[in-house]
């Protein structure tokens, strides 16, 4: 089983997009897809088409310690999504007091992949959808997943903060012992522009080989399938928005082949 965090301390960068669309598109190709919805704003709960404010058992539950009454088991709360194969994890706004209630309970970093290995869910793949910060939330995703798709819109100030972000993983790698191997995702792309030729070779340079040949244009689609509560293969299998996450579920499939050498990747500073 393959445990991918989708992060970036940003917003607005498509983690949600991405998460929603990567699990749809490997569960075409017959692979068992598990979203874990870690964003108190829910997006990919609502981006599948479930109301979070209908929800009742969610990943909450799942980062209760296990003498709470509302503790559950991850398998508890996993809801199948219309799309075969690809079910999710949900979540909703109580998420978003967790943060404060975990900051001071013993192995908090740990709570998230604890559940996921007492489930022994028969998934292939588990996607965690992961909120815009680096707080516990985000902690417990990076520390549950074995690899890391950090997504990054091409421009300059985005390019500068994930800096933060490789920091928190570097600090991760030192005090949790805990060194998942990360790439890297160019969303919401307009490649008709001078600013994103010259950002792409500002990224390449400082990422190298771990950002991912297959690039996410601006669509319209994606955007438009999200307020539907469904995936942009079943919208509108045609557009560009499809075609984009189909290859990078096929690059993701790759990766596993090619078994590439784990860890961080050592970047050149801006």
């Amino acid at each position: 089983m393959r445990i991918i965090a989708i992060a970036n301390q940003k917003g607005g960068v498509a983690k949600t997009t991405t998460c929603i669309n990567l699990g749809a598109s490997l569960a075409i190709h017959a692979f068992r897809v598990l979203i874990i919805d870690m964003d108190p704003q829910a997006h990919s709960t609502l981006g599948l088409g479930f109301e979070p404010n209908e929800i009742n058992k969610s990943i909450l539950n799942v980062l209760e310690p296990p003498r709470s009454p509302f503790h559950l088991e991850l398998s508890d709360i996993v809801i199948p999504t219309r799309t075969p194969n690809l079910s999710i994890a949900p979540a909703n706004i109580d998420l978003a007091g967790e943060e404060y209630r975990l900051i001071d309970k013993l192995g908090r970093e740990d709570f998230l992949n604890v559940g996921i290995q007492k489930s022994q869910l028969q998934f292939d793949f588990i996607l965690i959808d992961c909120p815009p910060s680096l707080g516990i939330l985000t902690i417990n995703a990076l520390k549950a997943c074995r690899e890391v798709i950090v997504t990054i819109q091409p421009h300059f100030f985005a390019l500068r903060g994930i800096q933060e972000f490789v920091e928190t993983m570097e600090m991760m790698r030192e005090n949790l012992k805990h060194n998942p191997d990360i790439h890297v995702l160019v969303t919401l792309a307009d490649v008709r522009t001078n600013l994103f030729r010259e950002v792409m070779d500002e990224i390449s340079k400082y990422f190298r080989e771990k950002t991912f040949k297959t690039i996410i244009h601006k669509n319209i689609a994606l955007a438009e399938s999200s307020s539907h509560g469904i995936p942009v293969m079943e919208y509108e299998p045609e557009s560009s928005g499809a075609q984009d996450y189909l290859s990078l579920a096929k690059e993701v499939i790759e990766l596993e082949k090619e078994k590439p050498e784990k860890g961080l990747f050592r970047t050149n500073r801006l």
